[in-house]
């Protein structure tokens, strides 16, 4: 009921100061778990609210956006594509103060701003904000390349919207929900005329260079949250993929560089 599709993790890397903070709050997170009588873990609402904060750091890493500008330069004359962004602002640590937006501008608007004035695209966003005439209106022109080539979207595409003339994905999003990235899968790989195949990319984020990596180190094991909820959707993806060795050969690089056998059921937990 599926089109079949290929997979392309492609891996970028949080900056200093965004590692800085993530390694911060998983310090803090840690404090805030505990396993009860069950052997359950168990996160404080303390907790909770720290791991959101983690999350939208990696949800809104700087770097996804030069990594997306190098992928679309093959892609600035193509159709129907999906670029699906975190609901996340954008970290930016060197902005000046005195700028409206301290953290910097949310992802979606610097990703539409690439496109659309950088590579001179026709895009067009997809969120909460239109209305479901407008979305509408939108579904057509996009099924049509008239004119849109690509939707920028967020979490509404959760929702059970269907758009299923999609047939390159660009996924930023990073969301280490099963639930949710499954999802997200899905509404790439609804079939369509002159559909054969869909093609998905996967930004993998990490905390730095595999070159760099001490996986005995106490930094090393404050990242390894990161890195295994990135091979836990890699191997999700790309085990049906037309081309799992893409996804096997990066998981095996990040399990040898970080010393990992086995992922547990307990990496399944945090959000």
């Amino acid at each position: 009921k599926l089109t079949p599709y290929y997979y392309y993790p492609k891996v970028t890397f949080l900056s200093n100061d965004e590692l800085d903070k993530y390694r911060e709050l998983s310090k803090k997170i840690a404090k805030q778990c505990h396993k009860n009588k069950s052997g359950e873990i168990e996160v404080s609402e303390l907790g909770k609210k720290l791991l959101i904060e983690r999350a939208r750091i990696v949800a809104g890493a700087t770097n996804k956006i030069s990594l997306l500008r190098e992928l679309m330069v093959e892609y600035r004359n193509e159709t129907h594509m999906l670029i699906y962004c975190g609901a996340a602002k954008s970290f930016d640590f060197s902005a000046d103060t005195s700028q409206a937006d301290e953290e910097g501008e949310r992802q979606i608007v610097s990703v539409s701003k690439m496109l659309g004035h950088e590579l001179g695209m026709k895009v067009t966003h997809f969120t909460s904000s239109e209305s479901a005439r407008e979305r509408e209106r939108i579904k057509q022109q996009f099924a049509a390349a008239d004119p849109y080539q690509a939707i920028v979207a967020i979490k509404c595409l959760d929702e059970g919207v269907n758009i299923p003339s999609i047939k390159t994905a660009f996924i930023l999003a990073s969301s280490t929900n099963p639930k949710e990235y499954i999802q997200r899968r899905g509404r790439v790989l609804r079939k369509a005329e002159n559909k054969p195949f869909a093609t998905i990319y996967d930004f993998i984020t990490l905390p730095m260079p595999l070159d760099r990596v001490d996986y005995t180190s106490e930094n090393a094991r404050l990242d390894l949250s990161l890195v295994k909820k990135e091979i836990i959707r890699m191997k999700e993806f790309g085990e049906i993929s037309r081309n799992p060795s893409d996804a096997d050969e990066l998981i095996n690089k990040l399990s040898e560089a970080y010393g990992l056998d086995t992922i547990s059921e307990e990496d399944y937990f945090y959000e």
